[in-house]
């Protein structure tokens, strides 16, 4: 199993949802601890560590942004989730959220006005083009995920309340982004917030300006064209669906996320997509990352400016867009920004 809601975003669906059958109070609150090599099968841990050594700063949870003209600011790596580990921050981050010049994170879900209020139930893109939908020959064609995966949509969907024919009306952009949600957060959803949400409300409650980087629609928009990327969205976030006897594999990946293993977390979702898809699991990765975390963080530093040069920026994002080649550390560092590691208390040295 990979790690749930490791590089998702928060789908803006309007829909209350139940959580899949396996998705109990008990086994998505099973605590983080120790891991052992068992919670990654069948995957080899010694064989998903030599591929996460290879991972340029795959280890770290916060690091250090010195702007060629001196500013300071910091990058932290988020998990997208209410677990209670996970949204007890680290002392230091939360004096850093406190005494920010600005929180930047990747979408700010506040609403500027009621328009923009009742957009969220109807984004453009979301759904077919206006008519009698009903009249289109056939739905969203699903079978290039095999009949067991293609059955986990299914089920995710009923437990929106909408079944399989909401397939003949909604896009492969909406799709994709329904699947982004993590079951488990049904559960808390509209009272715990997950972690980005919680560093908004603390820089809230300190006077914080915060910034989101995205708007809410923009995901929709960049896939309108863009059939084959949603297309192996859904395919990876499908693969997430599988149903699970132990929570192991969720406990492991949170306790992975608290030490700062980011690259470890990485090489596994690569793993489980290839074990899951064999031959196209690699190819649904790669369009997926290549929007989802090159492209988008190409456009967070873009909308920052110069306020990096300024300094005291706070930026948040998921941690799947820290590590890499094309992660934003390597971006920062690529933009003359002098980017280094903060060690925090429970992480790998």
């Amino acid at each position: 199993m990979r790690p749930w809601a490791f590089l998702a975003l928060l789908a803006l669906w309007p829909w209350a949802a139940l959580a899949q059958d396996w998705a109990t109070r008990d086994f998505c609150e099973a605590p983080p601890r120790a891991v052992s090599a068992s919670d990654f099968a069948p995957h080899d841990l010694a064989r998903l560590e030599a591929a996460a050594a290879d991972i340029p700063n795959g280890l770290g949870r916060l690091w250090r942004i010195e702007a060629p003209g001196g500013g300071i600011s910091h990058l932290w790596g988020t998990y997208h989730v209410s677990m209670p580990a996970i949204l007890d921050l680290p002392d230091q981050v939360r004096d850093l959220i406190a005494n920010a010049d600005t929180v930047a994170l990747e979408i700010d879900f506040t609403f500027p006005d009621r328009e923009s209020f009742l957009m969220q139930y109807d984004l453009p893109g979301r759904f077919r083009d206006p008519g009698d939908p009903f009249a289109a020959e056939g739905g969203l064609d699903l079978s290039y995920l095999g009949p067991e995966i293609e059955g986990w949509v299914y089920d995710r969907l009923y437990d929106y309340g909408v079944g399989e024919d909401v397939l003949y009306v909604m896009t492969y952009a909406g799709l994709a982004e329904l699947l982004l949600s993590d079951p488990c957060e049904d559960l808390n959803s509209g009272t715990i917030p997950v972690q980005d949400d919680y560093i908004h409300t603390l820089a809230h409650i300190a006077g914080v300006e915060v910034r989101g980087l995205e708007q809410p629609g923009e995901f929709l928009t960049d896939l309108a064209d863009d059939e084959e990327t949603a297309k192996a969205i859904i395919a990876v976030y499908a693969s997430y669906l599988e149903p699970q006897d132990t929570p192991d594999a969720r406990i492991a990946a949170f306790q992975l996320y608290l030490e700062g293993r980011l690259g470890l977390l990485a090489a596994w979702d690569a793993a489980h997509l290839e074990h899951v898809y064999r031959a196209i699991g690699a190819e649904a990765l790669a369009l997926t990352d290549a929007y989802l975390l090159e492209a988008r963080n190409t456009r967070f530093l873009e909308r920052l400016g110069d306020d990096l040069s300024d300094g005291g920026v706070f930026l948040a994002v998921g941690a799947a867009h820290l590590p890499g080649e094309t992660g934003l550390v390597a971006m920062l560092q690529e933009k003359g920004h002098r980017v280094a590691r903060v060690p925090l208390p429970g992480e790998i040295e």
